[in-house]
């Protein structure tokens, strides 16, 4: 079973650039830093990454995702162009506020704040950061009226609670998802995703098949469908950028197949304590086992 998110590695062109850019804007603090290794490099399918450097950086209070800025970045990125993960969304106390602290900072509006529902229990901003990594920035009034129940963060600016991504077959999305996971899923459902058509020039009113996988801690995985002119990953030379990895703890105990890794994590005892697999639209997902399994857990 997925329980949480716990990392979310984006590409940047300048890490110190970024790095001080989320601290003046997110309000978050450096936690660790170190370089990128050759097995998970390989992992990912981004060999060239290898011995890149990365800093680590955490909400300054309430519950602890971090977001790791791994340099290698670079200035022909659009975010949503590509499947995979596109967006990181955030807990915010107040999108409004933000809102007016974005001409100062690092960060550029797109759309928002806009109530995501008729019963206006979700406030949402979209923004992109220096690298045009795309952020929502979402308010919640009463988390227990949502499928996701996210437990509050006291930061102005929160953690990360829901990871999105793109898909040109949602159904083959969540085939996968239901394959190895107990976990639930609502959707599909038509829905306006304002950023994703302004990113293919579609009307601002366009309905696109979403879907949302619930994990135990109140986090979730966002499911979009993509246009079939949305490109596979990973991008050629001169576009690389956004997310590129993303870290979940997972229940193994309640799983309900092999997981076909790309790279396993074995502990001193011969323990499975996770690893690294492929979704069915090539992006990478770390998994780490909240508890090491004595079996291989291979296909």
């Amino acid at each position: 079973m997925l329980k949480s998110i716990l990392m979310v590695w984006v590409l940047a062109q300048n890490v110190s650039t970024t790095q001080q850019a989320y601290q003046d804007f997110l309000g978050y603090e450096l936690v660790d830093e170190g370089v990128m290794s050759a097995e998970l490099s390989a992992a990912i399918a981004r060999p060239e990454l290898t011995g890149n450097a990365f800093v680590t950086l955490m909400p300054p209070t309430g519950p602890q995702v971090g977001i790791r800025i791994v340099a290698g970045g670079q200035s022909g990125y659009r975010p949503m162009r590509r499947v995979g993960w596109s967006a990181i969304e955030l807990l915010v106390k107040d999108p409004v506020a933000l809102k007016s602290e974005l001409p100062d900072s690092a960060f550029q509006h797109l759309q928002g704040p806009d109530f995501l529902t008729d019963e206006q229990n979700i406030l949402a901003m979209q923004v992109s950061g220096p690298n045009r990594e795309l952020f929502y920035l979402t308010h919640m009034i009463d988390p227990s009226q949502s499928f996701l129940q996210p437990a509050p963060s006291p930061a102005a600016v929160g953690h990360t609670f829901i990871m999105v991504m793109g898909s040109r077959d949602i159904e083959a999305s969540l085939a996968f998802w239901r394959r190895y996971f107990h976990n639930n899923i609502a959707g599909p459902i038509p829905y306006r995703i304002g950023v994703l058509s302004s990113a293919y020039d579609l009307p601002q009113d366009t309905e696109h098949p979403l879907a949302l996988v619930s994990m135990a801690d109140g986090y979730g995985i966002e499911i979009d469908q993509y246009p079939d002119s949305a490109s596979a990953i990973p991008a050629p030379d001169g576009e690389q950028g956004g997310v590129i990895l993303v870290s979940l703890e997972v229940d193994p105990a309640i799983l309900k197949a092999p997981i076909p890794w790309e790279l396993s994590y074995v502990d001193n005892n011969g323990g499975v304590r996770g690893g690294v697999m492929t979704l069915p639209s090539g992006a990478p997902v770390e998994l780490r086992f909240s508890d090491p399994v004595e079996r291989p857990l291979n296909n």
